[in-house]
């Protein structure tokens, strides 16, 4: 009896985490989507506006990571998991993470994803057949940035998920069983019942 009643209590958690996970990750996927675009659009100024040197793409890719993971801690500690209760550790989690993910995986990606000439060629000969305004350099930076954005969204959110922001926050049972006395002391004892006849009848 005890394997299955086992076997049951695990099937249940396991039925609850995988909705709390999908419900988890479709906030994550509205809020990653909002940041990706304004990460993509700052980089973008950068990479072609202000930097202009395909040499220093990783450069464009950090300053827009770094002001972005600003905002996403933000924005995930209070909307996506907002059930969740990271505390002054969380926080420390987060950024070490994101520093990492900062200085060190995303440039990485970017730097390896910008590379693949082969790719950007054949777009950048689909893009001048069809007359779009589209220079080698924006093809270039564009997809090694989009390449990079998949890997690291995904790589984020089992971060956050599994070691970011902890588990759900849990209720004090002290607390719960102060609040409980507290419930009962304030109902009038031994409410009797206000029918005259029911209460000569119970006192006889």
């Amino acid at each position: 009896i005890i394997p299955i009643i086992a076997q049951n209590v695990h099937g249940i958690i396991y039925c609850m985490e995988k909705q709390s996970t999908k419900k988890h990750a479709s906030r994550y996927l509205i809020i990653g989507t909002s940041l990706a675009i304004f990460n993509f659009g700052l980089y973008s100024i950068l990479a072609n506006l202000i930097i202009n040197n395909s040499d220093f793409l990783w450069l464009s890719n950090l300053i827009a990571t770094t002001v972005t993971t600003i905002l996403a801690y933000i924005l995930h500690s209070k909307i996506t998991w907002k059930e969740r209760n990271p505390g002054k550790l969380g926080i420390i989690k987060f950024f070490i993470w994101n520093a990492l993910l900062a200085f060190a995986i995303s440039p990485l990606l970017t730097q390896l994803f910008s590379l693949i000439a082969p790719l950007y060629n054949s777009a950048f000969n689909l893009s001048t057949s069809l007359n779009l305004p589209f220079n080698y350099e924006f093809i270039q930076s564009t997809g090694a940035f989009l390449l990079t954005a998949v890997v690291t969204t995904i790589l984020n959110f089992f971060c956050y998920d599994k070691f970011v922001f902890g588990k759900p926050k849990t209720v004090n049972p002290n607390s719960q069983n102060l609040k409980d006395s507290k419930s009962q002391k304030s109902k009038p004892e031994g409410s009797k019942s206000q029918n005259p006849k029911l209460n000569n009848a119970k006192s006889q």
